[in-house]
């Protein structure tokens, strides 16, 4: 009689333990889209909301990035709901940014992750990238930071900083519109360092930079009049220069 006492039991526990792993499955909610006409200016898009977990009628709900409804659809099957939307490249990068949300009846909510759609539509090669070059006194060292940014270009832009022999001592990858701040530890032997700036169309480089052996004395800066900024490093003067 224990026996069939203990094995109730356990099957009601493996029963409840099955029903709340079912509560705690959160129902996925895909997008994706496609271009369907291309023009001088602009371009016509479909987006494709899809919520396959969520039982019919489902509403789907096509988000903007400024938390703008853009449209509504009502799908009374386990279908797709596609959403046909005009793009001009006029738009900043960050307004092609939608999300999809998918309701039941029932109270099933679930969102999709955010689509970002620039990087095929906003087709531009980087230009007028500005890289300015600093030399700074850390705890752990003499330093140059560098920030590099370019004024326009299609993202995801990588900034990478680049030896004179082609090697890469740094890579970052900032938000859009973001600068790249990168850092450098000075050697014991001067050093010709460039900022570059890359994305999928183009490549642009800013000019070498010299800068300076690093030592464990205090530096000492002074401004030249003919010559401009002036380092001294180890008791050996360094011009920063190009």
């Amino acid at each position: 009689m224990r026996l069939l006492l203990l094995f109730c039991w356990a099957m009601l526990a493996a029963g409840s333990f099955s029903v709340g792993q079912e509560l705690e499955v959160t129902p996925e909610t895909f997008i994706a889209y496609k271009i369907l006409e291309v023009f001088p200016r602009g371009r016509r898009v479909v987006i494709t909301c899809h919520s396959p977990q969520v039982p019919p009628p489902v509403t789907y709900s096509l988000w903007g990035s400024q938390g703008t409804e853009v449209a509504k659809k009502v799908v009374k099957t386990g279908d797709p709901a596609s959403f046909s939307i005009n793009v001009t490249l006029k738009s900043r990068p960050d307004l092609l940014t939608y999300s999809c949300q998918a309701a039941s009846p029932w109270g099933v909510h679930s969102a999709s992750t955010k689509l970002q759609m620039y990087w095929e539509l906003w087709t531009k090669p980087v230009s007028q990238l500005q890289a300015n070059f600093t030399l700074l006194d850390k705890a752990s060292g003499p330093r140059v930071e560098i920030s590099c940014q370019v004024s326009s270009g299609s993202p995801p832009i990588t900034y990478s900083l680049v030896g004179k022999d082609g090697s890469v001592h740094t890579q970052q990858r900032p938000n859009y519109g973001q600068p790249a701040n990168l850092s450098f530890t000075l050697t014991n032997t001067s050093n010709w360092l460039q900022c570059q700036a890359e994305n999928d169309i183009s490549v642009q480089s800013s000019p070498f930079k010299m800068v300076p052996p690093g030592c464990d004395q205090k530096r000492q800066a002074w401004q030249s009049p003919l010559e401009g900024p002036v380092f001294v490093y180890c008791g050996r003067t360094h011009h920063l220069k190009e």
